[in-house]
């Protein structure tokens, strides 16, 4: 049916002339744009809103009624940046711990498969959207790889080209930004044609703007994006949105979260701070995460507990984020003729949801899922993704300095927000550095997976560092090579060779045994277990990490960990050419001086 036809057909309904699908009455609707709660009925036709009004006011006929019987009734919840990957969950297990927490619509940038298996592995994630009622639009991934080829080994290369017809999908949504903000600073030419084809098209062109201010901030707008995800403090959502930057909230510990909502609520009231270029976002949520912690509800929760008008938290999930996407003609309020996309909830301030309705149906209802619309199974090309050059040893891992040093003087990847740097005086035996957990420095190693490359680079991390043992991993982003923390080379060797055998993911090595894996064998990314199974491992093993291994307690420690190689945000990341500077875009050296402790600084290491 035509979209000139299927408005008619709401127009017939509105007017009490042909029947509506279902007449939703007595709820208290939050009207988003004159904010607003009035007890109301909705008429809803197919997939559309027909119409609405006050209760009991209007004429409409219908096959079938609900009796809200008083519930609160919102636009439903939307996620303007995610990446579904980062949860370990299939899409359809994302949409079952989603949907039940009122989120309809999700912008997802799948940049984490596009980096391991390029545009077939995306597609492959947007056709399993297709069996579920969670709608998943595409963010179309701004750089794959994230660096260039001499600073970074991927799996594959999306173009100019390749992005060009990626925007012209049907899910295309936006531009994404999550790359390095020097690249548009510096003029890179690639970046600024890709932000001009977005520009053509009409799409959002996301960003993030780490850090930045001033002449460099004004630069950055000035280069085509028109939103952050990453602003750290009040004042740099202020200056954000001073030069035209729409702020999307992750709220998470070392961005913002509950001591930056109380003082931006203060600065709202007290300054009057124009709040529809704010909107939330999860960014990087893991599956025991979902459960535990909730998704943009929860967001919404919080927001009203440190003082955000509870209205405007509201608008902070729905309106804001339709209007910063462009697609407000169709999502963000329930207004006639936008998708009947809706969340009925028991409780306005609790954020307590009874039902979740989607394009006219009940994706959840009082504790119940609608059924699967079908079932979708990823190819056996998905999961062979391991493409190292043969075994791994730990003399590979190690790095090495002439025999007769005694002593090291090495940088170290310090895990703060920012990411810095920090110098270690380590011993050396037999030529080989050796990592100290005492003082707090663990080795680190980033192996090629993609090209069988042999390349490795090796270093040093502290901050989140092992006391014991090694941790392995596929998911690093963005490029999501094998990378291997550990207190000493052999147990770092075993964990990284136990994960290529297990085609990608988690592997936990203590005394030479592997004491706990956690296979992702969907581009070492994705787990093909259930919500609640991949929940239960991914929590154990971060109780086994500090329980065991001696990994620090910290909020977020697999999300820091992973991002540990990440070289968009600064002011460093660990490649599989090693250490690099974010803003430089140079690689450094591990080992800065040696000899011995003595002549180093006679300590073997610094606090």
């Amino acid at each position: 049916m035509s979209e000139a036809s299927i408005r008619k057909s709401l127009i017939d309904v509105a007017l009490g002339v042909a029947e509506a699908d279902l007449i939703l009455t007595n709820a208290r609707l939050f009207y988003t744009l004159s904010r607003e709660i009035i007890l109301s009925d909705i008429a809803i036709l197919g997939d559309r809103v027909a119409a609405v009004s006050l209760a009991g006011q209007n004429a409409w006929r219908t096959k079938a009624t609900k009796d809200l019987e008083g519930r609160y009734v919102t636009p439903g919840f939307m996620d303007p940046h995610v990446h579904v990957e980062s949860s370990m969950l299939t899409v359809r297990e994302y949409s079952k711990a989603t949907v039940s927490q009122g989120v309809t619509f999700i912008g997802a940038d799948p940049h984490e498969i596009g980096n391991v298996l390029g545009v077939p592995g995306m597609r492959l994630m947007f056709d399993e959207a297709k069996f579920v009622p969670l709608k998943m639009q595409l963010r179309v991934p701004a750089r794959i790889p994230a660096m260039p080829e001499w600073l970074e080994t991927s799996g594959a290369r999306v173009d100019i080209e390749a992005t060009g017809k990626l925007m012209d999908w049907p899910e295309a949504l936006c531009l994404a930004g999550d790359i390095n903000p020097q690249l548009l600073i510096r003029k890179d030419d690639e970046q600024m044609t890709k932000i001009e084809m977005g520009i053509v098209r009409g799409m959002t062109i996301s960003g993030q703007s780490p850090y930045l201010t001033g002449q460099d901030l004004n630069a950055y707008v000035a280069a085509g994006p028109e939103d952050s995800h990453v602003a750290k403090s009040v004042d740099e959502i202020i200056e954000n949105q001073r030069m035209g930057l729409r702020t999307v909230f992750a709220l998470r510990p070392h961005r913002l979260h509950r001591p930056e909502l109380r003082q931006l609520a203060g600065v709202i009231r007290e300054r009057s701070l124009d709040t529809r270029y704010l909107q939330f976002c999860t960014d990087d949520v893991y599956a025991h995460e979902l459960i535990d912690e909730g998704h943009i509800n929860t967001r919404i929760r919080i927001a009203i507990e440190e003082g955000i008008d509870p209205m405007t938290a509201y608008q902070m999930a729905t309106i804001n984020v339709a209007e910063g996407l462009r697609i407000n003609r169709m999502y963000g309020s329930i207004t006639p003729g936008k998708y009947a996309d809706l969340v009925v909830l028991d409780d306005f301030e609790k954020v307590d949801i009874f039902a979740t309705m989607i394009d006219g149906e009940w994706a959840y209802l009082d504790g119940e899922h609608a059924p699967s619309k079908g079932n979708f199974t990823y190819p056996d090309w998905s999961k062979q993704t391991m493409r190292v050059a043969g075994a791994i040893t730990a003399d590979m891992l190690a790095v090495k300095v002439s025999s007769n040093a005694s002593a090291a003087r090495v940088r170290a990847l310090a895990v703060t927000s920012p990411k810095s740097e920090e110098e270690f005086t380590l011993p050396v035996v037999d030529g080989v550095v050796m990592p100290d957990p005492e003082a707090g420095a663990s080795s680190i190693a980033v192996i090629d997976r993609h090209k069988a490359s042999g390349r490795i680079g090796k270093g040093f991390v502290s901050k989140l560092f092992l006391q014991r043992g090694a941790i392995a991993s596929t998911v690093s982003h963005d490029a999501h090579n094998l990378m291997v923390i550990g207190a000493n080379h052999e147990d770092m060797a075993i964990a990284a060779n136990h994960v290529v055998a297990n085609n990608g993911g988690y592997a936990l090595v203590l005394d030479g045994e592997v004491i706990y894996e956690l296979p992702l064998p969907i581009a070492g990314l994705l787990s093909e277990g259930s919500l609640e199974e991949v929940a239960a491992w991914t929590r154990e093993m971060v109780e086994i990490l500090s329980e065991r291994l001696g990994a620090p307690r910290m909020q977020k420690v697999l999300l820091r960990m992973n991002g540990l190689s990440l070289p968009n945000i600064p002011n460093y990341g660990f490649t599989d050419f090693g250490m690099m500077s974010t803003n430089d875009l140079v690689t450094l050296e591990p080992v800065i001086a040696e000899g011995s402790p003595a002549e180093l600084g006679g300590c073997m290491h610094d606090h």
